[in-house]
């Protein structure tokens, strides 16, 4: 049962402002405690001066090391500490209070709880909201922030892989989970706010529009390298993977006004460098 004294909290920060304090107050009071751990070159403590030192780990790398490697840390700390389920957060989702209220409550009633490895709330990207007829929902993969990590699942999987960096950390660790039996689980009613990517309006012809979330170019050379080395591990879900491949480029190809070529020779470099067996941090 996943209860406040043993629910940690999980949040990578990098370059943080005071907004991303705020978004760590929002699930604060419904854990037992929360581990920072800084992607940045500089030391970001401060920010966290008015908050009560018992209720925090604040853990600085000094340099940006990934998102796997943050939450490798953060997740193990946690573990160290008696956590037995962990709440993965990004520094930019907020949670509603009533909303994370739900979400617990619903996690707690899911039948077979034992057997679930990652909870994931329903993400919000566009502010309209949805109900839907059935609580929860299993899948392939989900984004990390939000997810209840089960530690019996982050045990037994070794955690995330390091040397993916950034871009389908999550998806590499669900799949994973899969494969030693256990669930990957929405509950489909409770929503987090998250932000993915600056977004933009792109017009087709002066009529239709499409909106368009743009990603910075090196972040398709991961996108692209990672995705590959994710349908050599797991052959079973290729073709789930192809299919986000493929709609990637579409979306470079049909919607980026800004840097479409650079993005594309970015995807380029990706695929050479898993053909070359490269992985860790892009070197520019």
């Amino acid at each position: 049962m996943i209860q406040q004294n043993n629910l940690y909290a999980v949040v990578v920060w990098y370059n943080p402002t005071e907004e991303q304090k705020y978004s760590l107050l929002s699930y604060l009071w419904a854990v037992k405690h929360v581990v920072i751990v800084d992607n940045s070159q500089k030391n970001n403590d401060s920010l966290l001066s008015d908050l009560q030192k018992e209720n925090y780990t604040y853990i600085s790398f000094g340099d940006n090391l990934g998102i796997a490697t943050a939450l490798n840390r953060g997740c193990r700390t946690a573990i160290e500490a008696g956590a037995e389920w962990v709440l993965t957060m990004d520094q930019d989702s907020v949670w509603d209070k009533e909303q994370l209220r739900y979400y617990l409550e619903a996690t707690n009633k899911y039948p077979d709880i034992e057997k679930v490895g990652v909870f994931s709330p329903r993400q919000d990207y566009t502010g309209h909201t949805r109900c839907y007829a059935t609580d929860y929902e299993e899948k392939i993969a989900v984004m990390t922030s939000g997810c209840l990590l089960s530690t019996d699942g982050f045990r037994a999987s070794n955690g995330f892989r390091d040397e993916f960096f950034i871009d389908e950390v999550d998806n590499e660790y669900c799949m994973h989970i899969h494969r030693l039996g256990m669930q990957v689980v929405i509950v489909n009613n409770a929503l987090l706010v998250h932000q993915l990517g600056e977004k933009r309006m792109v017009r087709f012809i002066g009529l239709w529009r499409k909106e368009y979330i743009d990603h910075a170019p090196t972040r398709y050379y991961y996108i692209v390298r990672n995705n590959l080395q994710l349908s050599k591990l797991y052959p079973e879900y290729k073709v789930f993977n192809n299919k986000r491949l493929k709609k990637t480029i579409k979306r470079i190809v049909l919607y980026d006004r800004i840097h479409k070529c650079e993005s594309l020779r970015m995807c380029l470099r990706g695929w050479r460098d898993f053909r070359n067996g490269v992985f860790g941090r892009l070197s520019l």
